[in-house]
Order: structure tokens, then sequence, then C-alpha cells
């Protein structure tokens, strides 16, 4: 059997309205203290990190005149 597609257009700009469960989410999350938060799946960023990290190539600072 093959798998279906499903592909979803999401304009940031106008996004779906939250549902009801969700607002209770977001609002429990942000009333969650920072220590709360699980970050033990997170590698740490060592110094091995840095020195492969390169400046995004699509940047471009804008000018001023």
């Amino acid at each position: 059997m093959k798998a279906k597609t499903i592909h979803y257009i999401l304009d940031v700009n106008h996004p779906p309205p939250l549902t009801s469960e969700q607002k209770i989410r977001v609002e429990a999350l942000k009333n969650m203290p920072d220590s709360e938060i699980d970050v033990s799946d997170i590698p740490p960023l060592d110094e091995k990190f840095w020195d492969n990290a390169v400046r995004n190539p699509f940047y471009k600072p804008i000018k001023f005149e």
C-alpha cells in the first residue's frame, strides 16, 4: 500500500486561530518558571560546535544612508 502525502499551506501572517485546548496549553507554558523546563534532551554547545559554525550565507545587512 502506498502512503499518501498530505501538503498544508500555512500563511504565517494569518495563522489559524488556536483552539481552546491550545490556548490553555500555551497559557500553562507561559506561566511555567524556567527552572521547570526540561532541557535534558538538548546537547550542550561546546567549542567543537562553534568550530564548525558558519555565518548565514543569505544574510545581507541593511545599509542605511
